[in-house]
């Protein structure tokens, strides 16, 4: 029996127990979602999948598979890190303006108590309307990478490795409100 996960999530906190992480695709992992099935009811389906646009061409190149070891995709994310623009941290991400169209490779940094805590990474995730469920998934060493907007989007972890060598010392990481109670963050 499953501790209360669904068991591709289960077998990844297998895998991150063993020191081990899941590299996601940079493109959507939906399209086998299906209006009738086992794993999905009708009414998420029409919440979440219906209004969703599949691509139908199947004539892709895969590119860029060299990058997708360990050491080569940390060096990758590093490297995107490096170039990208810090978000304005003084703005509430929750906002509908927090992030424009059209400025390419941004990073973000949320607050974390340890390397492991992700709950702010969750909580700016449902604001920008990315994730809305359980758990963060996709993340890479503490890093969500993903689009929104059409930029690049890096979501970093304050404590994480990422955090610790690129984050600009006269920002906050982003907290969330609603979990202000369990940051011991002021009224």
């Amino acid at each position: 029996m499953l501790p209360g996960l669904q068991l591709d999530l289960f077998m990844r906190d297998v895998l991150k127990g063993r020191g081990l992480d899941t590299l996601y695709p940079d493109v959507s992992r939906t399209y086998h979602i299906g209006k009738t099935g086992a794993n999905v009811f009708n009414q998420f389906y029409n919440g979440y999948f219906r209004e969703h646009a599949l691509a139908k061409d199947s004539h892709y190149q895969l590119q860029g598979l060299d990058k997708l070891g360990p050491k080569s995709y940390s060096e990758l994310i590093s490297d995107l890190i490096s170039r990208a623009k810090t978000v304005d941290h003084t703005d509430n991400p929750c906002d509908q303006h927090f992030i424009t169209e059209g400025e390419d490779l941004l990073v973000l940094y949320y607050y974390q108590r340890d390397t492991r805590e992700s709950k702010q990474a969750l909580a700016i995730a449902g604001c920008l309307n990315l994730w809305n469920v359980d758990r963060v998934r996709g993340m890479f060493n503490g890093v969500l990478r993903t689009h929104f907007r059409g930029n690049r989007l890096l979501i970093v972890g304050s404590m994480t490795k990422y955090g610790n060598k690129f984050m600009p010392k006269d920002i906050q990481p982003i907290r969330i409100a609603k979990y202000k109670d369990e940051l011991d963050i002021g009224q």
